[in-house]
């Protein structure tokens, strides 16, 4: 009796380094085991918006260069607030704090335009 030899079909991940240009304004990688090529993206210093020492937001500019839809630099913000019940003064000083934070978040939004416009690539 002759035994035919059987195959059979396994996905294997396979890894390679993988050298890709860096802009100016990337931070470095950290971490250098991305999954897929997909996954890899340049992150730019992360920014704590922090006016009267409370942390507001975060923020970073941010582009995935391989990715399967939007490709561009853009800058991530992401709010960093805990709800609170607030009183008269309270509210005050955060209205006071988010104007604040929005002039800070309008200077990181002109780098950007400026990084887009090819100033600082």
């Amino acid at each position: 009796m002759s035994i035919e030899p059987r195959t059979a079909i396994v996905n294997v991940f396979v890894t390679k380094p993988l050298e890709i240009d860096e802009p100016t304004w990337c931070a470095g990688h950290p971490d250098n085991r991305a999954g897929y090529k997909v996954d890899i993206s340049h992150d730019g210093p992360e920014q704590t918006i922090a006016p009267g020492g409370r942390d507001l937001f975060k923020a970073l500019l941010t582009q995935a260069p391989f990715a399967s839809t939007d490709r561009s630099i853009g800058l991530y913000i992401e709010a960093d607030l805990e709800p609170r019940t607030c009183t008269p003064d309270e509210v005050d000083q955060f209205a006071d704090d988010l104007i604040e934070a929005a002039a800070q978040l309008r200077v990181l939004g002109r780098q950007l335009a400026e990084i887009l416009a090819g100033e600082d690539r």
